[in-house]
Parts: C-alpha cells; sequence; structure tokens
C-alpha cells in the first residue's frame, strides 16, 4: 500500500500560526506572572495587566483572519441550506456584502485611529507606550480578513 503525502502547508501559512502560538503562549504567561503577583505576592502589576489587554486586542485581529483561512468561524445555518439554489445564491451574496461592508468599515476607521494616534503621539497610561502600535493590528487584521473573505467567495468556498 502506497504511503499517502501530506499536502504541503504554506510557509507563510505557519509563520502565521506560529505568530499567534506565540503570542498566546506570551499572553498566558503574562497572565500566570499577574495572577502570582495579585495573589501570592499581594501585589498587583497594572503594566502587565495593560499589557495584556492592549495584547490581546491587537492579536484577536489577527487570529479572526487566520479563522478565516480555515473556515473555522461560528456560524449558525439553519434555513439557507433548506433554500433553492437561487435564493441561497442571494443570501451568500448579502451575506458577503454585509461581512466585507463592516471589514471595510473597520479598515477605514482603523486607518484613521492609527494615523490619529500616531499624529497625536498617544501612549498607553501605564506602559507608556505608543498606542498605534497596538492598534494598527485593527486595519491590518480586517484587511487580512476581507482579502481572504473576497478569495473564499469568489473560489466557491476553497482557499
Amino acid at each position: 500500500m502506497a504511503e499517502q503525502r501530506q499536502p504541503r502547508i504554506p510557509t507563510a501559512v505557519v509563520i502565521e500560526h506560529r505568530v499567534l502560538e506565540a503570542a498566546l503562549l506570551v499572553l498566558l504567561a503574562l497572565n500566570t506572572v499577574s495572577i502570582a503577583a495579585r495573589y501570592v505576592f499581594n501585589h498587583a502589576i497594572g503594566e502587565l495587566f495593560e499589557l495584556m489587554i492592549l495584547g490581546s486586542v491587537a492579536f484577536y485581529w489577527l487570529g479572526i483572519a487566520t479563522a478565516e483561512r480555515a473556515m473555522a468561524h461560528l456560524g449558525v445555518s439553519v434555513f439557507i441550506p433548506l433554500l433553492p439554489a437561487a435564493p441561497r445564491k442571494v443570501s451568500e451574496l448579502v451575506r458577503l456584502l454585509v461581512i466585507a461592508g463592516f471589514l471595510l468599515g473597520v479598515v477605514y476607521s482603523g486607518v484613521h485611529l492609527v494615523a490619529g494616534q500616531a499624529g497625536l503621539g498617544l501612549t498607553s497610561g501605564l506602559l507608556n507606550m505608543p498606542l498605534w502600535l497596538f492598534s494598527v493590528f485593527m486595519p491590518l487584521g480586517a484587511a487580512l480578513m476581507l482579502v481572504r473573505v473576497l478569495r473564499g467567495y469568489f473560489n466557491g468556498g476553497r482557499q
């Protein structure tokens, strides 16, 4: 019996997954240190909490784009599969337009947010880090997800 070869995973996909895995490990480590500091040493470290919040928001946007690539988003589709072909295609197009419109709005407002934060030199409260370093993930992640949503639609759901 011949051995089946696994399809080769593109390097960009591997890197994307490793970055998100590393981010999760860093956030887990920060959370562990924060909990230990608070409950074992009775001293909360506000900077860790701030870093966890900002980091979580930043990597959320990359995570949703990765989930879109893997078609791993949760969704409820009870009635759409029951529709005849033509109304189902219309509903899929409406879904695409709503998602694309939302993501375009996020990209547009995110770019303005990042530009405003950078222009004003806004920094985080405790860490004194530029806020745009975290906010830039919002338009980047939304743009990446938009590309993947469009690619999935026009490739018939295959990426």
